[in-house]
């Protein structure tokens, strides 16, 4: 009887294969790789950087209280369009799930259909709507409610509303994408066996979207952490990110500092994207169902 090999020892599995692999080794391992041998190098005056091997870049933005600051109110921000994604799109992603095909389908491209606008011009957009000349502002003082225009640019608030139009949309469409593939049925059995709909929803639904829970946070995350051109100009140079100061360690040449904090901005990112994968594994989240 012949024994068939593993696909992985054919040659057109490879002749397939080689040329993503390859793209992928030049395009993204070997910059990677250069960022960050360049992250322990000593700036230079002279050159890009000067090969000696040093730990200060990274010592310098842990221990700096502006970085601290920058990291901090990352983190703030970051939690703050997490979490009201996650409140506004579970909602939105159930009644799109309950929807017949056909509209799903329609409402997913309107969905989809802001994310063709580029960034720049939203975030521009915003700042029509939220400066001090902006339609809410004029809006309140035509009503009476303020004297004097707010300041809503340059702010935590607006950095968070600016990026919460831009993300919602990835969050709503990766939670209906899990809860269109519960089986109904079993969510009425929970219910005919005595379950309230609440209970039924924690105990069944929630773990079975977790998978697409988890996927949407992460999507949110990570794009929150690298969202530059929108914090840039809606935060201006009042409320800087981490991301603000890789960028402007860039602009003024400082490869080696631009690089180590580019790998902390990573490391954050590999470090949320870990805790929700822990807190939100299928497993666990319906082991805490079963627990109540």
């Amino acid at each position: 009887m012949r024994v068939a090999r593993p696909f992985y020892r054919r040659p057109f599995f490879w002749a397939v294969a080689a040329p993503p692999l390859l793209a992928t080794l030049v395009c993204f391992v070997a910059p990677l790789l250069l960022l960050f041998y360049v992250s322990f190098m000593a700036p230079s005056s002279t050159q890009l950087f000067s090969h000696h091997a040093t730990l200060a870049n990274y010592v310098q933005s842990l221990s700096d209280r502006y970085m601290l600051l920058l990291i901090r109110r990352t983190l703030g921000v970051t939690a703050a369009v997490l979490g009201v994604c996650l409140l506004l799109g579970y909602p939105v992603a159930l009644v799109l799930a309950r929807m017949q095909p056909r509209r799903r389908l329609v409402t997913m491209m309107v969905l989809l259909f802001p994310l063709m606008i580029s960034n720049v011009v939203r975030a521009y957009g915003w700042l029509e709507i939220l400066g001090r000349n902006g339609v809410v502002n004029l809006v309140l003082v035509k009503l009476g409610w303020i004297r004097v225009p707010l300041r809503i640019v340059d702010s935590f608030e607006a950095v968070v509303i600016a990026l919460l139009t831009i993300l919602l949309p990835y969050m709503i469409i990766s939670i209906a994408n899990s809860l269109t593939a519960i089986d109904a049925s079993l969510h009425e059995a929970a219910e005919s066996l005595g379950a309230n709909p609440w209970r039924a929803f924690w105990q069944v639904t929630w773990p079975l979207s977790s998978p697409g829970v988890a996927s949407g946070m992460m999507l949110v995350f990570f794009l929150t952490l690298s969202a530059y051109v929108t914090i840039a100009l809606l935060g201006g140079v009042q409320y800087k990110l981490l991301v603000s100061a890789v960028f402007d360690a860039v602009s003024t040449l400082q490869w080696p500092q631009a690089a180590a904090l580019s790998f902390i901005l990573l490391a954050l990112a590999l470090a949320a994207g870990a805790v929700i994968q822990l807190l939100l594994r299928p497993h666990r989240v319906q082991g805490k169902g079963r627990a109540q």
